[in-house]
């Protein structure tokens, strides 16, 4: 009995550290919450998606921080396109090498090009909206033949 507990807890230990901190600690955030951490808002640059929020709470984006979060980051900013809408949630967790205070910017070369309105969406299904973006492909630069 005592070997079959101490590899249940070698397992789930190995399985949590191997992971990485935060995963057990992700959760989904509402708009309630994005509100106090100072707001959201989102610009297109070519094919990718600017995300301005700091989940820490220090500084102003849309709206004044009303707590601070020094040992929380995003994890994951989960996305979906429906038709000509992009809908955002944040997924946050403990600070780690993979939790940030501030998005990365979600690349969405997969995307047609085109005029979308990007929401936010809250883990029970409401919409907030956000911006509309264009996404354009970056024209390429011809080459100029050698003299």
């Amino acid at each position: 009995m005592k070997a079959i507990l101490a590899l249940t807890f070698l397992v789930f230990s190995s399985l949590t550290f191997s992971i990485g901190p935060g995963f057990l600690t992700q959760k989904k955030r509402d708009w309630a919450f994005i509100q106090t951490v100072g707001g959201i808002s989102v610009a297109s640059h070519h094919q990718s998606l600017i995300i301005n929020c700091d989940v820490s709470g220090t500084r102003k984006v849309t709206s004044k921080p009303t707590i601070i979060n020094s040992g929380l980051g995003v994890r994951k900013v989960i996305h979906k396109r429906v038709k000509n809408k992009i809908q955002l949630t944040l997924v946050t967790s403990v600070i780690s090498q993979e939790a940030k205070p501030n998005p990365k910017p979600l690349d969405l070369s997969s995307y047609p090009e085109g005029a979308y309105q990007v929401v936010y969406l809250d883990p029970d299904g409401k919409e907030h909206d956000l911006e509309s973006v264009k996404l354009i492909s970056p024209k390429e630069t011809p080459i100029s033949p050698a003299k």
